[in-house]
């Protein structure tokens, strides 16, 4: 989260532009119980790498049609 600082040095504010309740700041406890994408089933690793997942803009690949 940035901080805007006001007039004393001293105290820093949080920048309410900034603050975002659905998505809030990790915390340590988050942190502590995160897993990487390895430790993932290897189920949800195929899931979430899929092209629609880490490319949801792309185009869908077009088939090359037959010489005739």
């Amino acid at each position: 989260m940035q901080k805007r600082k006001v007039s004393s040095p001293a105290v820093v504010v949080p920048d309410p532009e900034l603050i975002d309740d659905e998505n809030p700041e990790w915390t340590d406890e988050m942190f502590a119980r995160a897993v990487p994408f390895s430790g993932l089933p290897p189920e949800l690793q195929k899931l979430l790498s899929g092209e629609k997942i880490l490319k949801p803009d792309a185009e869908p690949k077009r088939k090359r049609q037959p010489a005739v």
